[in-house]
């Protein structure tokens, strides 16, 4: 597979034309290069993530502006949730919020470089607030990150209206202190896993009540992740094929006099969690991904890969890419500026997945079109 600097988009444009699907960008980090990108990208639509708590109105501003070009996704990434507090009553200060999130404790001359934080239940309103303006929104970028260290300036990761052309940039996972060139400007602190769940299952609650989809992030963190999913399923799992012909043979010998009762108790509130899942940039094992699909899971989950991310696992990647099944594939830029090198990341992907998969490239980039639509609406034809 082609590394970061290799990619080239060399994509005929009828194949572009069948749609290609960015599942997961960037792109309001570079605000101002945006609309003038979108009017020479070939990429169908952008599934645009919000970070954090100043970029959910630039993701909000871009679709309005652009509505056949751009899917919002509303959420708290886990590299900013120490920025939010989470109790009912403000912290006494700052300082005290920050010892109680962050770990090892950090001494009070960096925790003078963090900002106030600003509580949970403020942007949880302005999440639910952006979930109702747009009937398509997803809830993301959300999730949990073991391996995030603060940057020692203590200022938000960002490419705020870098001046740098498309093609000068690094991935955000890389900027953001994933590689060992990045490893001096790297505090020792990291947010508390308790922390991070906490943000991220407040989200999940909101995409449960809307029935959203998601976009997760996960790092070092994959069986965290089934797990707060898997109690989320709990009462909800599809029963097995044997279990529902014994339940269809015992139905036949139960006189039920109170249906209307039944009907009405069985339109109760929407369950718990989200319908569909997409596990960003995926990098966990292939083995769980039969967790993951299996019959059982009353949510579909679904699996985008990004040559910025997936390339460096080399072989594994493959085997990953084996393991999921054709029908929860995506794929994704995972990439900060809209342009010719966000393009060409994701044709590159698209490239390498139908090489694994022995798709010829007309029928993978129908398969991924298909799956993303099913995806982010619901439904397998709808664009």
């Amino acid at each position: 597979m082609v590394d970061f600097d290799s990619a080239k988009d060399d994509l005929p444009r009828s194949i572009w034309q069948l749609g290609i699907y960015d599942a997961h960008c960037h792109p309001t980090d570079n605000y101002k290069k945006l609309a003038k990108a979108l009017d020479i990208l070939d990429i169908a639509k952008l599934t645009v993530m919000a970070t954090r708590l100043d970029d959910q109105v630039r993701v909000h501003d871009a679709t309005v502006k652009h509505p056949d070009r751009i899917i919002p996704s509303f959420g708290y990434h886990p590299w900013f949730t120490h920025l939010l507090y989470t109790t009912t009553l403000p912290p006494e200060s700052k300082y005290s919020h920050y010892r109680a999130v962050l770990v090892p404790e950090p001494p009070e001359q960096f925790l003078e470089l963090l900002p106030e934080p600003v509580s949970l239940s403020s942007f949880i309103e302005i999440l639910t607030e952006n979930i109702e303006r747009h009937k398509y929104a997803l809830v993301g970028e959300i999730g949990i990150d073991r391996s995030f260290r603060l940057p020692n300036s203590g200022e938000l990761i960002s490419f705020e209206e870098s001046d740098t052309g498309d093609d000068a940039g690094d991935s955000s996972e890389g900027v953001a202190g994933h590689s060992p060139s990045d490893a001096k400007r790297l505090s020792p602190y990291k947010v508390t896993l308790e922390h991070q769940i906490a943000v991220l299952l407040a989200q999940l609650c909101v995409a449960a009540k809307y029935q959203r989809p998601v976009s997760v992030h996960g790092v070092q963190a994959h069986g965290i992740l089934y797990a707060i999913f898997s109690e989320l399923w709990m009462g909800y799992s599809i029963p097995s094929r044997r279990q529902q012909k014994r339940e269809t043979e015992e139905q036949r010998f139960v006189v039920c006099e109170v249906e209307d009762e039944a009907e009405h108790l069985a339109s109760s509130d929407p369950p718990p969690f989200p319908p569909r899942i997409c596990l960003h940039s995926y990098s966990g094992p292939p083995d769980q991904i039969r967790l993951w699909t299996s019959r059982k899971v009353p949510a579909a989950v679904y699996f985008s890969f990004s040559l910025v991310i997936n390339s460096r696992y080399g072989e594994k990647l493959r085997q990953v890419l084996s393991a999921v099944p054709d029908d929860r594939l995506l794929v994704e830029s995972d990439f900060h500026v809209a342009g010719k090198t966000m393009q060409a990341l994701l044709a590159e992907i698209v490239k390498f997945i139908c090489e694994v998969k022995g798709w010829e490239l007309e029928q993978g980039v129908r398969i991924l079109g298909k799956n993303w639509r099913r995806f982010v609406y619901g439904i397998d034809d709808f664009d």
